[in-house]
């Protein structure tokens, strides 16, 4: 890493920093930041069920391919 890199990473760093400065403010009411935990509670809860549907689904396939092998069955030809 030469001084040049450096210095364009402390450039970069900077603009980054004087950025988020300017940026607005999220309003700090009551009623926002209850409705953001509810929004983040809600998505948290919907990736947790598609996760579990998604093992459920894995797990489901995994035995009926397990099925299929024990029976000498090819379970593409289903």
């Amino acid at each position: 890493m030469t001084a040049s890199d450096s210095l364009s990473h402390e450039t970069v760093f900077a603009d980054l920093r004087l950025a988020a400065m300017k940026r607005e403010r999220e309003p700090s009411s009551k009623a926002y930041r209850q409705d953001r935990f509810e929004n983040t509670e809600r998505a948290a809860k919907e990736t947790i069920e598609a996760e579990q549907r998604a093992r459920r689904e894995k797990t489901k396939r995994l035995k009926e391919l397990r099925l299929a092998q024990q029976s000498g069955q090819d379970p593409a030809t289903k």
